[in-house]
């Protein structure tokens, strides 16, 4: 899996703005879903804690955006392994 850098706009206005990061992670549909069909199997969308901005200063806004790709990414993981877990339990080989 591809984990890519986030853009650094949003942390820098929420810096500015004095309020904190809320990420969103959705489990990985990256080459498994299939158009046309009715059942996908299950796709995971969560929030995460706020991450408070104010432990960071202007000149760590990059530090910022990996902390939190790196909090993103290890929920990521996480949640694909629980649909892999929700997909076998409900459809075993009907997913292919």
């Amino acid at each position: 899996m591809v984990y890519y850098l986030l853009k650094t706009g949003a942390f820098h206005a929420a810096m500015q703005a004095g309020v904190p990061i809320v990420p969103v992670c959705v489990s990985t549909t990256q080459g498994k879903i299939k158009l046309n069909r009715w059942n996908n199997g299950y796709v995971i969308v969560e929030m995460l804690p706020p991450i408070d901005v104010s432990k960071y200063n202007k000149d760590q806004v990059r530090e910022l955006a990996e902390d939190c790709r790196q909090i993103m990414k290890a929920k990521i993981e996480e949640l694909d392994k629980e649909v892999e877990e929700m997909n076998k339990r409900d459809f075993a080989g009907k997913l292919n």
